[in-house]
Formats: structure tokens, sequence, C-alpha cells
């Protein structure tokens, strides 16, 4: 009885008339040898629904083929020619099967086999690309409140400085998502389904959201003009943020927009230590002045001095005449700390570093330091419905008492010896931590190898007090002696907790920053 070897195509290369193979080049010296083809190869035989795929068998010494689909997934059912173009129908994962007979036994990447082969091309059909937009009040308190209008001209009405959470479905696996929300904070987002907005101008606004995937090319697109109108409100104004500029300056985020005449920068003060030490001399406001672009927002600037990253920088401001421009006064506030500081440029998104988890997705690149002991006490995987951006997120799953230790191997990120870094991501954690008092929190660190400074502290330590349910970014500032490529490598710590812990990584983040000389 003849053998029947049976084998499931990955494919990996573009079908363009003829350019290459699946498994090796054709080769015209050997009798037989198994070379097909698929016009989607490189994006593993996806399509949209309703569109075609063309498969190709340019084998040599083939005596006989026949192509199969699945009953009532495509325009053929069968077929006997070396080049079949099919139309598929129906959504799902369907496998074609080519059986092939050969003069002689066939080879299949350099190795011989059988007569006679089974291969099967697995074609995923996506259903095109679809979109379901939902909104709701986030009431004073935090909870969800009643739901919008999801229609032009709705002008659903909000009290400025309130905000709402915009909720996106959708269909067809959209890969880029892109938000514009007129008149909100933030104005813009990217690939994230879900997203808080806060309005804090008077006026009317629109927004615009677009879906879409280069390949298999699909887009859904929503245009709404005129669904939100912010109307004055008599809520007190607060202070949301304190952020540093790379340019030196300190922006101050309020609830809502302010009356630029109603500034008196004599009413603010402001304190700067480095290192645990008072600056001299102590910083005098040059001015403060209101940012055309996000009418919210104060810039102070600093005479002859600026603010840095590892600046302690703390601002106070008595109560005065600024006031929103719905009449509203600002209330005093003491001491409130920069919490924030502009980001520069993410080195890794130049590298094939997987910093977000979304291009490489192959576990065989995260492996394993085998540190023996608690710190193998742990999981690592991929997770494809909880992305911050994207869909995917990096697991990093503990056991009770346990920890892990995972480097990345492709591909390497150069630092300059003496430069700083900031180095951070986005994490996510379910549930709190059950530690002891008096004991370390758990946590999560990353470390650049070769040669890590393992005295680089938590990123972040995950204390009781610490947000679940939401992605949270904690970033250090790390300083290489070596100029050289690095790796990552990611410890997690979960040893005095007696409870297992997920952690959700996603957007590591690394930049070039400069430290007060």
């Amino acid at each position: 009885m003849k053998k029947l070897f049976k084998y499931i195509v990955t494919p990996i290369l573009v079908f363009s008339t003829i350019i290459s193979c699946q498994d090796d080049d054709v080769d015209i010296s050997v009798p037989s040898q198994r070379v097909i083809f698929t016009s989607e190869q490189d994006q593993a035989n996806q399509i949209r629904l309703n569109t075609d795929l063309t498969f190709g068998d340019v084998s040599t010494g083939v005596v006989s083929r026949r192509w199969t689909f699945p009953e009532g997934v495509a325009n053929v059912t069968e077929s006997t020619s070396d080049i079949v173009k099919a139309v598929f129908t129906k959504v799902g994962r369907h496998n074609v099967v080519l059986n092939q007979v050969f003069e002689e036994e066939a080879f299949v990447g350099g190795e011989k086999r059988s007569r006679e082969l089974d291969t099967t091309i697995a074609v995923t059909v996506l259903e095109p690309v679809a979109i379901d937009l939902k909104a709701n009040y986030i009431n004073p308190d935090g909870t969800l409140g009643a739901a919008l209008n999801i229609a032009s001209n709705a002008q659903n009405v909000i009290l400025a400085g309130r905000s709402i959470r915009y909720t996106l479905e959708t269909a067809g696996e959209p890969q880029d998502i892109d938000w514009t929300l007129e008149g909100g904070d933030p104005e813009t987002e990217e690939n994230v389904n879900e997203v808080d907005i806060t309005y804090k101008r008077l006026g009317v606004y629109g927004l615009n959201l677009k879906a879409a995937n280069g390949r298999p090319f699909g887009e859904a697109i929503a245009n709404i003009p005129n669904l939100i109108r912010v109307i004055p409100s008599t809520d007190p104004v607060t202070l949301d943020e304190i952020r540093g500029k790379k340019d030196g300056t300190l922006e101050l985020n309020f609830s809502r927009e302010l009356n630029e005449d109603t500034i008196e920068p004599d009413n603010f003060s402001i304190s700067i230590e480095n290192g645990g030490m008072p600056i001299t001399p102590a910083p005098v406001i040059e001015s403060i002045t209101l940012d055309p672009a996000k009418q919210n927002v104060l810039v102070i600037k600093i005479a002859d001095d600026q603010v840095y990253i590892d600046d302690t920088v703390k601002v106070s401001y008595t109560a005065g005449t600024l006031t929103t421009t719905d009449a509203v006064q600002a209330d005093s506030f003491t001491d409130i700390t920069m919490d924030a500081f502009e980001q520069g440029e993410n080195l890794l998104e130049k590298t094939p570093i997987a910093y977000s988890f979304e291009k490489n997705t192959d576990l065989a690149q995260w492996p394993n330091q085998n540190w023996g002991g608690k710190w193998e006490l742990f999981d690592f995987s991929i997770n494809f419905g909880r992305g911050r951006t994207g869909t995917n997120s990096g697991v990093l799953d503990m056991e009770a008492n346990g920890g892990a230790v995972i480097a990345h191997i492709l591909g390497t990120v150069d630092v300059k010896a003496g430069q700083t870094y900031e180095i951070g991501a986005w994490t996510y954690i379910e549930s709190q931590v059950n530690t002891p008092a008096g004991v370390n929190f758990p946590d999560f660190r990353i470390y650049l190898r070769p040669n890590p400074n393992f005295a680089t502290g938590p990123n972040p330590a995950y204390t009781s007090a610490f947000p679940t349910n939401q992605w949270v970014y904690s970033s250090i500032l790390v300083t290489p002696n070596e100029t050289e490529g690095k790796q990552l490598l990611i410890r997690g710590d979960n040893e005095f907790n007696d409870m297992p812990l997920k952690i959700f990584i996603d957007d590591i983040f690394m930049s070039e920053v400069d430290l007060r000389p």
C-alpha cells in the first residue's frame, strides 16, 4: 500500500506570476519536487469576504493533482488546474487540500517524501470591517451614566469639565483605529477601543473615527458632526495635571477653559528640588500665558532656568482673579507636584524589539532565563484581546510566592555611555495583592543587558493602593556605562504575595532625557 503524506502549509511568500516557492525554488534538475504558492502567503492567507485568492502548483514531476475546497465556501469545489482562482463567500477558517501524485518520490524542502502528497492550505476569510460606536456620560463619582445619542447634529449636552466614555466594537479585525475628538482632552487617540474624553471648552464639537486594515484591505469611517454641545458649569475648577515640557516650561492643565484676562502671575509660586536639595537661586516665574491651542492650559516660563525630568517641582496658587470662561473662580492650592513630563521619541520603534507585542508574537523571542527557585514559578504568554493600544499585550503570570525572569532576544537598542534614558511600560493587574506588612510588595522591573544594573528599582511596585483593571504607566531613569546594543531583560517578583499575580504589559517605552546639570 502506498504511504500518503499530509502537510499543513504555513505560507510565507507572495504569488506574483511566479517569484519564488513555498519550500524551495524550482530546481528543474529535480524530477519530482513540491512547489506551491498562494497570492496572499505573506498575509497568512487572510482575505476579505467575497474576494479572491489564487492558488498555484508549479511542482515538477506531477502526474496528477486535485484541489478540493470545502462545500459552500467558495465558487470552486474541485479543480485539476495548476492555477486556481477562487472567490470565498463564507466567513471563517477553511482548509483547501491539494492532492498530488508524482512520477517518483517527491522532494519537500530538500527532503525526499512519498510519491503521493496531501497539502492543506488554511485560508481565513474575514468579514468586512465594521464599527459600532456607543457613548455614555461619566458621572462625577466615576460611575457610568446615561447613553448618548450617536447621530449627526445630536448636540448631546455636557457641562464643561465633565467626561464621556466612548466604546467601540469592531468586526473584520481592523489593525488601525484613529480617533479625532473635537474639543476633547485628549483630542486624538490611536488603536484603543475605549476612551474617556473630558470636554473643557465651551462650544459644539464633532467626532471622526476610522478603523482600517491595509491588507487585506478594509475600512469603516464614522464622521459625526455636532455630536457634543459643551455648556457652562458651576462645578469647581480643578487643576488636573502639572506637566514638564522638553522646552523647560511647565503646563498647568485645568478642568475648564480659562479667561486669559484674569491671569495674575503674582498669585503663583514655584519651588524646585533636585536630589532632595532646593535649587539655588530659587526659581522666579518670568511669565504665565494661556496656551492658544488648549485654553484650559497655563504655560509657566521660569526666568534664567528651566525644569528637568529629574526635578521635583511644586506649584502653589493663592486665589485671586483667575476665572473660567463660564465665570467660576479657581480655588487656592498648595504645593501641587509635577506629575508628568513630555516624552521624546520612543527609540524602540526603530528596532525589531516587540515593544507593543503586535508585530512579533513568537514566544521563543521571550525565553525564560532559568534563574531557578522561585524565578521558575511563572508562565509568559501573548494575550490577543487585551492591549492598551492595538489588540495584544504580554502576560507575565506568576504563581503565589513566585517570580519570573525573561529576556527579549529579537534585536537590540543602541545606547550611549553616560546618556540617561527614560524606560517605562504600561501594566495592568486585575486584582489587588495580599502582602503582609513589613515585606516587599510585588513588582515589575525592566533592565538592559548585557551589564544590567540590578540596583534599578521597581517599575512599578504593586502596592495595596495600586489601581486595578486599568492601564497604568510607570518609568525609571537609567544611565548606562557602556556604548553598545542592549536587549530587554524583564523581571517580576511575587515572593511575598500569597496569591497569583497576572501582569499585562504593553507599549514598552525608551527615550533619551536630559537631567539637571
